[in-house]
């Protein structure tokens, strides 16, 4: 029974035996797969804490921090060039090695895989230590294995490159790693004096020597130009700053940053001096030296250890004044944020603009909204909003009087509109500017927000888009009618008798008195330029002496199907070829366009073609039939001198506004 017992184990055991050799052979652990494919190290870079690498230069330490970024921590305390981490990680991923032999007759000694020439050790979740000899017998690759295991590997050169590499090839070499979006103030220190900005609401503003907006794009430059630099070189022995002109640095720059507890102070020191080329030998004609231009300055930054070199580019910060930094716009409104433009002038009545829709009008107290030039109020309003200054005159206003500040020309509001309140604020007008303009001489006058201290000077050009009197904002459209219900017209032109024009049954146009053959086309231009006026834009109130209607040049007077009347009065011309002209029933007086003005100057009647001499080219010998003279003969009209029919007009366009 025991000897039947002990075979059946046997037995078993046999089983057990071929069973396990089996699901070797078939069922290899991942290690071997992986090495099979050539992958015998497998990096996952995110689970990594820290590299170690030895080479012919020493040791280098480098460790993630708990933020996620990479940093030397010897031979030298410093940020990891993010590049170079990166490459590095994508080397040892994609890392592919064939195997040679194992260690058998002192092969590992051969191929320097003893202790390696170069070492890369990779601390975390999976620790591994490459090993990194000498080159193979194969062109482009090198030696390696993994410490620990005797089998050596030929593999790519490009990790051994990476690895041989020294401390200033890992530093980080843009100067600093702060962005213009965490700093939110900056403290400028320079032979020519100091002073601050600092950054509220997304904006930068001038703090020290005086309050002021600044420019948000030339501050964000001026960030960068002082931040992202590249370092040409780190310079080993620091301890004697004076060397680099540190010790009393030429501009000293301080920035504060969200995230950052310490502020991080850049200094600029002196130019790196060019190495002079060696000398002559005895009896070489020497050249004159002319002293090269530096390339190169020297700087210091709080947040990292040693001395740099960096373009002397920087040097463009040592001239940096606070002027160079303001907002030259005349104010910091955002153009879709206003719904209102408020006017008001000395001795004028009030005048507010607001949108309606897409639109604008004139609102008035208990009157209803009145349609408005909308083409001069978005003019206006672009050019408040983007027009620069043509100088900052006064940090402080002082004396207003001397500016012209203490009686305005005119004062522009620009104003939000809401129908509904908020805890903060109540419904109606929320004022966002308000703009005083004071003396203007020549082509400036000065300006002053009411909310800032300093006095600038403005363009002439400006003043002139304020229109203050009511009647320039009225709509450009002053008459629209239908062109068939003018059933008659009279024009009368300075120095000629007045000619008047029915239509006959076929609609037709025809003189009302005398002689003469009307030429169609030009009497339907008038008829359509009638109907359908437009003004450039209007000048205001009507001097008649000033604007020559008193004595106009072309006065054309009109009746209408249901016998309503009508006249227009063209007088002098101005030097942009527009004619101050009134309509009867319209208040004001507004400019009329060329081809406008052309149409309805143009002669009417058609001059009738010379009869061709007798015995001329294609003359007959038919005798010219006799014209019957009417009863009662009515002097001919003077013609005017143009005598082809006026084109049909185009419509004018809307020229910029202007005073």
């Amino acid at each position: 029974m025991k000897t039947r017992n002990t075979l059946v184990l046997l037995v078993l055991l046999a089983g057990l035996f071929v069973y396990l050799k089996w699901f070797d052979k078939n069922f290899e652990g991942t290690d071997a797969k992986n090495e099979k494919k050539g992958k015998p190290v497998q990096i996952d870079r995110d689970s990594v804490t820290s590299v170690t690498i030895r080479n012919s230069e020493g040791t280098l330490q480098l460790t993630k921090s708990e933020d996620g970024n990479w940093r030397l921590e010897s031979p030298v305390k410093d940020r990891v060039d993010t590049l170079a981490i990166s490459t590095l990680f994508t080397s040892l991923e994609s890392l592919r090695m064939d195997a040679v032999r194992t260690d058998k007759g002192g092969a590992l000694e051969t191929f320097g895989l003893t202790k390696g020439e170069v070492s890369i050790k990779v601390n975390g979740k999976n620790p591994v230590e490459l090993l990194i000899g000498k080159d193979a017998a194969i062109d482009g690759k090198v030696y390696m294995r993994v410490e620990g295991k005797d089998t050596a590997y030929v593999a790519g050169k490009d990790l051994r490159d990476q690895g041989a590499k020294g401390a200033k090839d890992w530093r980080d070499h843009k100067l600093s790693d702060l962005t213009a979006t965490q700093v939110n103030r900056i403290g400028i220190k320079t032979a020519k004096g100091e002073f601050e900005i600092e950054k509220t609401s997304n904006h930068w503003s001038l703090t020290k020597p005086f309050k002021g907006r600044a420019d948000d794009q030339k501050v964000t430059d001026l960030i960068s130009n002082a931040t992202t630099p590249r370092i040409d070189e780190f310079v080993a022995d620091t301890k004697d700053l004076a060397s680099f002109g540190l010790n009393e640095p030429r501009a000293t720059i301080t920035f504060n940053a969200e995230g950052v507890k310490d502020p991080v102070i850049l200094q600029i020191g002196n130019a790196k001096k060019i190495e002079k080329p060696e000398e002559k030998k005895d009896g070489e004609k020497k050249e004159p030296e002319t002293p090269a231009a530096p390339t190169h300055v020297y700087v210091k930054l709080s947040s990292r250890d040693g001395v740099f070199t960096v373009p002397v580019a920087i040097e463009s910060l040592l001239n940096t004044q606070p002027n160079d930094l303001r907002d030259q716009n005349i104010m910091r409104v955002q153009s879709d944020m206003v719904d209102r433009i408020t006017i008001e002038a000395p001795g004028r009545e009030k005048i507010v603009l607001g949108r309606s829709g897409e639109e604008w009008v004139r609102k008035a107290d208990k009157q209803p909204d009145q349609p408005v030039n909308g083409g001069a109020a978005n003019k206006l309003l672009s050019d408040l909003t983007t027009m620069k200054v043509t100088r900052f005159v006064a940090d402080v206003a002082g004396d207003q009087k001397q500016y012209g500040l203490d009686a305005p020309v005119a004062t522009v509001t620009l104003s939000s509109y809401s129908t509904e309140g908020t805890p903060e604020t109540k419904p109606g007008d929320r004022p966002l500017a308000k703009l005083i303009l004071g003396k203007f001489e020549g082509a400036a006058g000065y300006a002053k927000l009411e909310e800032e201290p300093f006095v600038v000077a403005v363009p002439q050009t400006l003043l002139d888009e304020v229109w203050t009197d009511p009647l320039q904002w009225q709509e450009l459209k002053v008459q629209e009618l239908k062109a068939e219900d003018v059933a008659s017209f009279e024009v009368t032109r300075a120095g000629q008798p007045a000619l008047t024009f029915d239509r006959d049954k076929d609609k037709q146009w025809k003189l009302a008195k005398g002689d003469g053959t009307v030429s169609q086309g030009a009497a339907e231009s008038l008829v359509n330029t009638l109907a359908n006026l437009r003004a450039v834009r209007w000048a205001g109130a009507t001097n008649a002496a000033e604007q020559g209607l008193d004595k106009p040049n072309v006065t054309v007077t009109f009746t209408l199907a249901d016998k309503k009347t009508g006249k227009l009065t063209i007088g002098k011309n101005t030097p942009e070829e527009t004619w101050n002209t009134t309509l009867d029933g319209k208040p004001g007086t507004f400019l009329l366009s060329k081809p406008d003005f052309d149409a309805l100057n143009a002669s009417l009647i058609e001059v009738p073609k010379p009869a061709d001499p007798a015995g001329g080219a294609g003359a007959t010998n038919t005798p010219p039939a006799t014209v019957p003279t009417p009863p009662n003969p009515v002097p001919s009209p003077t013609i005017p001198p143009t005598t082809a029919p006026a084109p049909e007009p185009k419509p004018a366009a809307d020229p910029k506004p202007q005073q």
